[in-house]
């Protein structure tokens, strides 16, 4: 058991992911609050708004990536009793309020570039320290946008995405301010005036790029705490589910919370489907959804059951006396004056009373009047289930075999008529004896005809041998030849 807190919440992989996730949030801090102090320095110096704009840019992805460093250290923390999903929300909520400081910081720099085209405002001044910084800038947001963008990538983090896309925007607009700034020395060295607008058409093509990208990145955050099903997630989704199961009709929502998924997935089955092969199921849909999305997808699987009215009253009955949590066989329906009546066999442990078994053959009977209102009447046979798991049989002496084969032989030849049985097993159990019998059969013979017989021999070996408890027959097809 791992001392760590981390990794005994959620397991060392992950653990080791969110760890470079940290680190790859604090290392943006550290590069954002020391680029916002070199350009604004240079700004002020050199008087450039495309520089000022710049040194507020990176103000705001230094405040941003303040705020995903908080919002990937608090993200992982486990559900509690106030928050069932988790909190990785809050890295979306991260990248909302990082989309409207983008908004507003847009807004300024497009209001102070009105001013300098009417002439307002601090003159500009070119210099060596001008066209440093944004190289020097150019160079730190490659290397930090190519290192969230990795680590977003394998987390899936839309914080840490929301930084590298600012880190990425930053390159483009340092490369526009460069451009203004070179614009401004031509103006001057070769008496162009309109160059002269260069640096203020620089500081707005970078607002109408951070614009664009904080729009992008409010509505994806918006998305997510809306619970917008991301269309590509949906996708891969469906077609994971395809095949599934035949009879199976899985529906499903999905909703992701930071770097989490969440798909409830629900499965439309037959009823009476045996849980242990709903389970199956279940299994199989948890692996296709993991396998399609990834692994920190959490999947929750509900059953829904398929109403009957396609299946015949046979296979109705069967399926309510399964929903009761018993078996029934020899079900048979059959139709009179008074309307449609059914019989059938239903299996009880052989430790169970007679006044415990028949009560619920009284609640089979009941269920099966109030869901199949055709039915006038149910007749059910209370039998013994199969032999109980560990039952002990013992073996008999050689004279009671003989004598007791000899019997079972003469039954069998008289109901077979020229065939013989054969691996004849015959056992004491508590209950009396035990005969187990194969018999062989025409492989192109009806089942019908086929089960007509083995139940002719049946009854035949109960009425010869009554000290006879239980006894299979088991029949074979003729092998050709």
């Amino acid at each position: 058991m791992s001392h760590d807190p981390v990794v005994a919440a959620v397991g060392a992989e992950r653990a080791a992911l969110i760890r470079d996730k940290q680190r790859a949030a604090l290392m943006s801090v550290i590069a954002g609050a020391f680029l916002t102090a070199f350009k604004l320095v240079v700004g002020l110096s050199t008087g450039s708004l495309g520089v000022l704009a710049e040194a507020a840019h990176s103000a705001l992805d230094f405040g941003a990536a303040a705020i995903t460093l908080f919002a990937v250290r608090e993200s992982w923390q486990p559900p509690d009793a106030e928050h069932h999903y988790g909190h990785g929300k809050i890295e979306n909520l991260s990248a909302l309020a990082e989309s409207a400081l983008l908004v507003a910081t847009s807004v300024w720099i497009l209001v102070e570039a009105v001013k300098r085209f009417a002439g307002q405002g601090p003159e500009v001044e070119p210099s060596f320290w001008g066209f440093a910084v944004m190289g020097l800038s150019i160079a730190i947001d490659f290397g930090r946008s190519r290192d969230l963008g990795r680590v977003a990538k394998k987390s899936g983090s839309q914080a840490l995405e929301a930084d590298a896309l600012h880190f990425s925007t930053d390159i483009a607009s340092s490369g526009v301010v460069v451009a203004g700034l070179a614009c401004v020395m031509a103006a001057r060295h070769w008496h162009i005036a309109w160059l002269e607008y260069a640096d203020p058409a620089a500081a707005s093509i970078v607002a109408l790029i951070v614009l664009l990208l904080s729009w992008d990145l409010g509505k994806r955050a918006a998305d997510m705490l809306l619970d917008r099903a991301p269309r590509e997630l949906v996708e891969r989704a469906r077609t994971a589910l395809v095949g599934v199961e035949r009879g199976v009709t899985p529906t499903f929502r999905l909703r992701q919370s930071g770097d989490q998924l969440f798909v409830d997935v629900l499965l439309t089955v037959a009823r009476g489907l045996p849980m242990a092969h709903a389970d199956e199921v279940a299994g199989d849909v948890r692996a296709r959804l993991v396998d399609a999305l990834g692994s920190l997808t959490e999947v929750t699987v509900q059953f829904a059951a398929s109403q009957p009215e396609l299946t015949s009253l046979r296979e109705r009955v069967a399926v309510a006396v399964a929903m009761e949590g018993l078996q029934a066989h020899n079900v048979s329906v059959r139709i009179d004056a008074e309307g449609q009546k059914v019989d059938l066999h239903i299996e009880f442990p052989p430790t169970l009373s007679l006044g415990a078994a028949h009560a619920r053959a009284d609640q089979v009977e009941a269920r099966l009047l109030r869901e199949l209102p055709s039915l006038s009447r149910v007749d059910i046979h209370m039998e013994i289930a199969g032999a109980p798991e560990g039952e002990r049989f013992e073996e008999l002496t050689t004279a009671e075999l003989q004598q007791l084969g000899a019997r079972v032989a003469e039954v069998a030849r008289a109901v077979l008529v020229g065939r013989e049985i054969h691996d004849v097993e015959i056992k004491r159990r508590e209950a009396g004896l035990f005969l187990s019998c194969h018999c062989v059969l025409p492989a192109a013979m009806p089942m019908a005809q086929a089960h007509a017989i083995t139940d002719n021999l049946e009854a035949r070996f109960r009425l010869s041998l009554p000290e006879l408890s239980r006894i299979s027959v088991h029949a074979e097809p003729e092998e050709a030849g």
